[in-house]
């Protein structure tokens, strides 16, 4: 895939990197290249499934969805993987599902609006899937850092 992109292709993903919504004109000021050359690297990014969409990066405290957390799952069987995962994605706090390598078969991100909101999913959502046989739970305090890799070096 590497071989396929190049400083162009990388300037783009820095540029859009910091804001997804910048319109393709304002790119290619920033990229000191035509309108016209900054869609085309895009939809060949996209076609080759480098760019997956845009997102929006939400505050959730400022929606008061005041706690984060980051959940290790330990499986009772570590081929229940798939089984598992395909549970927690219709949990709609949880964001972000990772099988992991380590102490961890599976590394949960979720956020709740309170604790009260945070125990019901837990109780009821979480520990009803069957496949599970532990889980420690960790609450983030303050995120510091949430970015993309810088691909640019300058």
């Amino acid at each position: 895939m590497k071989d396929k992109l190049d400083t162009v292709d990388y300037t783009l993903l820095e540029i859009l990197s910091e804001c997804a919504q910048m319109p393709f004109t304002e790119v290619a000021k920033k990229a000191k290249i035509s309108p016209g050359t900054v869609h085309m690297r895009i939809k060949k990014m996209k076609d080759l499934e480098i760019i997956k969409g845009a997102t929006l990066s939400i505050d959730y405290a400022k929606m008061d969805w005041n706690l984060t957390m980051f959940l290790g799952v330990f499986l009772k069987e570590i081929g229940l993987y798939k089984l598992v995962i395909e549970q927690l994605k219709r949990i709609p706090e949880v964001v972000q599902v990772n099988h992991t390598t380590g102490k961890y078969d599976i590394f949960v991100k979720m956020h709740a609006r309170d604790s009260e909101h945070y125990r019901n999913v837990y109780q009821n959502a979480i520990l009803t899937i069957s496949g599970i046989s532990a889980i420690e739970t960790f609450i983030s305090i303050e995120e510091n850092v949430n970015r993309h890799i810088s691909f640019c070096t300058e």
